[in-house]
């Protein structure tokens, strides 16, 4: 299970908000600017996080987007199954559309318990953790080098 662009992308803007002073409104525009993502699609991206309340989003002058949570709240997995569905749970490792156990490919026997482990440790990281430069060393090496190390608290 690679993580989708749209996952990364939610991810990284996660951790930049949660980096932020609690409270401060930062526009989506600076956001993408700063971690070097496509405006647009990001905009579009941060619509699933304040539809759950992660985020309080306002628009116009003095608006923005903020984490409306604790960061503690949420983990690595719950981002990934917002920006990607079950598709985290149900992906076939060969690429199938049906591979169950039911319908389980060549792999499938073998992958399962991989997956599974893989998924119980997505959940062990909060956003908490990853703002704080707590990341597991896979994940380190995928962000920009401007949320690696993170950016200190004001």
């Amino acid at each position: 299970m690679l993580l989708s662009r749209a996952s990364q992308y939610t991810l990284q803007a996660l951790i930049y908000l949660a980096q932020q002073p609690p409270g401060q409104r930062v526009m989506i525009k600076d956001i993408a600017e700063t971690l070097d993502l496509p405006v647009f699609y990001l905009g579009k991206l941060i619509q699933a996080p304040a539809r759950v309340g992660w985020l309080d989003t306002a628009r116009g002058r003095g608006g923005g987007v903020f984490l409306a949570v604790d960061a503690e709240t949420i983990n690595l997995f719950d981002i990934l199954q917002l920006t990607d569905g079950q598709r985290v749970k149900r992906e076939c490792l060969l690429g199938f559309k049906e591979c169950e156990d039911a319908t389980a490919c060549v792999m499938h026997c073998d992958w399962k318990p991989i997956k599974q482990e893989l998924t119980e440790g997505l959940g062990q990281y909060t956003l908490s953790d990853l703002a704080g430069g707590q990341l597991p060393d896979w994940l380190r090496g995928g962000l920009p080098e401007n949320l690696n190390p993170p950016i200190p608290r004001v």
